[in-house]
């Protein structure tokens, strides 16, 4: 195993977790809500809507990147746009924000997947959990990095201030673009004869080809159908956990900021356990494990609503967040014809992204019309029909 090839893979991770904790998490919700007057349905629209777009796109561009045989160029071009329209947002009324914030969204997603693919590029089938397990615990040491940069610009600019949130936009997507660029500025990604002239129209051949072949991978399909059921909740979840501890339990933005540390150091804990995991006991059983931690997650803030059970429910949910970033990406790998590995972690992408359509969309229908308690139930039907998914699919 090349290790500076792995590390320069894995620092992309670091990277982009900025984004998904700063941004989506925390400070674009609390924005909308707090300083624009928008309400949690709006916010889940919004993610909603985008993920929406990246479903339907995303396969195309893995065919793409298939096709050209080169995933640096998507990656970066994406992760520019990304950070251009986190920074709009802070600028911008209400509208115009959401609209910001859902293209943030897409370009991130869009990124991201292109990215996984690279997975490929630096493990063996027998370290590829370790390898992918480097680079979650690298992306929450990420979080824990990006989290202390946050923290000195409130401190400066004022903790509950407009003026502090916007800091935090710039200084996020400034995080995502300088770590980012350790990916290309010392991966190699060998290149490689162009073997099909049009690439455009080549990937949506490969597309087209692919979902009439799609009854000969019917693991791989229900595979997906699991990570749909696990990823609407999942986004659920890390949309509105500000919102959620703001709203119940009346949390400061300095004391969830403290109290998202001790999750982010917990998931960045069990994402390398779960990369052993992934290896000795293989990706399907550690999913399945994860699921299950999910619920008990979920019941317990049900029946729960004091700080002690949020720290603890958060932190297990942390590990179990972890553990399934970790172990999808080698068991689709696993399941996945090589010659088409960008295109079917496009597929595993559509389906994951699909699921933050009816997630963040139900979720924030119900916590801003009916109550968090509600929203919380909803989360169990889908972790519920994630593991009842995964029993079918076979390894």
């Amino acid at each position: 195993m090349n290790y500076s090839q792995v590390y320069a893979w894995a620092t992309y991770d670091l990277a982009n977790t900025a984004f998904s904790a700063l941004f989506v998490t925390f400070f674009f919700p609390f924005y909308i809500k707090e300083f624009l007057g928008g309400n949690e349905f709006q916010v889940g629209l919004v993610f909603g809507i985008s993920i929406l777009f990246v479903g339907l796109l995303v396969p195309f561009l893995g065919a793409w990147s298939d096709a050209v045989k080169r995933r640096l160029p998507f990656i970066g071009i994406f992760t520019l746009l990304c950070s251009t329209a986190v920074i709009f947002v802070g600028y911008v009324p209400l509208v115009y924000a959401l609209i910001a914030g859902a293209s943030a969204n897409f370009f991130y997603h869009a990124a991201l997947t292109t990215y996984n693919a690279l997975l490929l590029n630096v493990s063996t089938p027998k370290n590829r959990g370790w390898v992918s397990g480097i680079g979650i615990g690298l992306g929450y040491l990420g979080t824990l990095l990006s989290l202390v940069m946050a923290g000195v610009i409130l401190s400066v600019l004022g903790w509950e201030t407009k003026e502090g949130v916007r800091g935090v936009f710039v200084g996020t997507a400034l995080f995502f673009l300088v770590f980012a660029s350790i990916l290309f500025l010392f991966f190699d990604e060998k290149k490689q004869k162009q073997t099909l002239p049009h690439p455009l129209r080549a990937g949506l051949q490969e597309i087209k080809h692919t979902w009439q072949q799609a009854r000969k991978h019917t693991n791989l399909l229900w595979f997906m159908l699991s990570m749909l059921f696990f990823g609407d909740g999942m986004n659920a979840v890390i949309l509105f956990l500000f919102l959620y501890a703001r709203s119940v339990m009346e949390m400061p933005v300095k004391g969830f900021m403290l109290v998202y540390v001790i999750f982010s150091l917990a998931a960045m804990i069990g994402s390398l356990i779960a990369g052993k995991a992934s290896d000795v006991l293989g990706a399907k059983k550690t999913l399945q494990l994860a699921g299950i931690i999910w619920m008990g997650v979920v019941l317990s803030l049900l029946y729960f609503s004091n700080l002690t059970a949020f720290i603890i429910a958060g932190s297990l949910g942390g590990i179990a967040l972890g553990t399934i970033w970790t172990a999808m990406r080698p068991l689709t790998i696993r399941l996945s014809p090589h010659k088409n590995i960008g295109q079917f972690f496009g597929y595993l992408e559509l389906t994951d992204k699909f699921s933050g359509v009816l997630g963040p969309i139900i979720f924030g229908y119900l916590a801003a019309h009916v109550s968090y308690a509600a929203a919380l139930g909803s989360l169990l039907v889908f972790f519920i029909g994630g593991l009842a998914a995964l029993t079918k699919v076979k390894v």
